[in-house]
């Protein structure tokens, strides 16, 4: 598939990084330093220019382009690559951006700008904190189907409760898969009697309770009640849209913002959300709104005060800390200091972006040592599933996969053998790398 990504940035580098070995790449920049770095370490085309010029897009062979995807630190540029990419080809254009206003104003009229898809970094920003922290533990997450079936891949250590017991005796939740066991360097598609070793890395689908509930069972001490106290720290869009999340989750959240004029936007806007006015930095003041008590304290300012607020808010007596952290050198320096969760919003977005050039899925989702992936496909009456029971036509199908959950009509099924899968069915299937596009195509 040829792919030419406008913008070699943090999220350019990312794309390239991900997509490079298996496809097609030409990449975008006005900075020679970039393209250059880009061009010796990987094998890819590139071109010295202003994405926005249809002369540069010709020189990086935008007519024979798959997808195109505008990656630059200008919302307003990424408009513009897609738009005239989709003047002169037919690829599958995708656009970064951080304004909510935008993305709104992309939802609200279908295929507006030129743009087949948008997606908005503080959003995706603000998702990943709370779906991330509701989930003690987990060392990867992902949702699909409108959010009705979750992935998360859990590390097992000795005290588990789980530990050593098999599949078939650890598999006590009714809306649950035990999809793979990813253990040293093996994919393992595991079966009732596969024994549950310390130190695997086992990856469950299921539905979003039944998700909770068994990282619930992994780390009791760690899960977010929704009378918790959860106290997010900055104003901003991603910590607005953080706040917003947890409270549409049943959390009660309050909102921290210095800035008076902004504090009253957010009482305006966010009727579920205590707002708290004052300086996140003074010890004093986050003492005053009881960040001692809290449970959580979520951090989405810079990363200078992020990590201040996070040490602070330790030192005061919160229980656990999460923060955005947007430098990924950073990230190091954020968990050594004890920062339970960090997310990157350049690593969200750009892999997003790698799971919207999948053309054979609706969605996927790459796991942290790239050895095998969550897919989302819609079952057509060419696969080799539809009108079948799966204990049927599991001889005919590839190695290396598990069905980990059935949505039908909005109704989700957990898959056994003799479940019968049909047309329009959507299958979220767990899969080995090396077999993907065997799996992909039979399915």
């Amino acid at each position: 598939m040829r792919v030419v990504v406008v913008g070699a940035g943090d999220v350019g580098t990312h794309i390239v990084e991900d997509l490079a070995d298996a496809h097609d790449l030409a990449v975008v920049d006005t900075d020679p330093d970039r393209i250059e770095a880009l061009g010796s370490s990987h094998d890819i085309d590139t071109v010295e220019g202003d994405g926005r010029s249809l002369d540069t897009l010709e020189a990086a062979a935008i007519r024979d382009a798959d997808v195109v995807i505008a990656s630059t630190d200008d919302d307003a540029v990424n408009v513009m690559v897609c738009g005239a990419a989709a003047n002169v080809t037919d690829a599958f254009t995708i656009a970064r951006v951080k304004s909510g206003d935008l993305f709104d104003t992309w939802q609200e009229f279908d295929d507006a700008f030129g743009v087949d898809r948008m997606l908005c970094v503080d959003r995706l920003t603000a998702a990943a904190l709370v779906r991330t922290v509701a989930l003690p533990g987990a060392l990867a997450t992902s949702t699909f189907v409108d959010e009705q079936v979750v992935m998360a891949e859990f590390e097992i250590d000795d005290g588990d409760e789980i530990t050593n017991q098999r599949v078939e005796d650890a598999d006590r939740f009714p809306a649950l898969t035990f999809a793979g066991v990813l253990r040293d360097d093996a994919v393992l598609v595991p079966s009732g009697e596969t024994v549950i070793e310390p130190g695997d890395r086992v990856v469950v689908i299921g539905s979003p309770s039944s998700v909770r509930r068994f990282a619930t069972t992994l780390s009791p001490t760690g899960a977010l009640e929704p009378d918790d106290d959860v106290i997010v720290i900055g104003g901003d869009e991603v910590g607005c849209r953080t706040a917003e999340l947890f409270a549409e989750n049943e959390y009660t959240p309050r909102l921290v913002e210095h800035d008076s004029e902004r504090a009253a936007e957010l009482e305006n806007r966010l009727s579920d959300v205590s707002i708290e006015e004052g300086e996140a930095t003074s010890a004093a003041f986050l003492r005053e709104v009881g960040v001692g008590n809290a449970e959580l304290v979520v951090s989405t300012l810079d990363d200078e005060t992020n990590y201040l607020v996070s040490l602070l808010a330790r030192r005061i007596g919160a229980e656990h800390t999460a923060s955005v952290v947007g430098e990924r050198e950073f990230v190091d320096l954020f968990e050594a200091a004890g920062v339970d969760v960090t997310v990157q919003p350049h690593s969200v977005v750009a892999g997003e972006i790698t799971r919207a050039t999948r053309g054979y899925t609706d969605e996927a989702a790459i796991l942290e040592r790239d050895s095998a992936e969550v897919l989302e496909i819609t079952v057509e009456r060419e696969s080799a599933l539809a009108g079948e029971a799966i204990e049927d036509v599991a001889h005919d199908l590839p190695d290396g996969f598990v069905i980990g959950a059935i949505v039908r009509d909005g109704s989700l099924t957990t898959p056994r053998g003799g479940t019968v899968v049909q047309v329009g069915d959507h299958v979220v299937v767990f899969a080995d790398t090396d077999a993907l596009d065997e799996i992909a195509t039979a399915l």
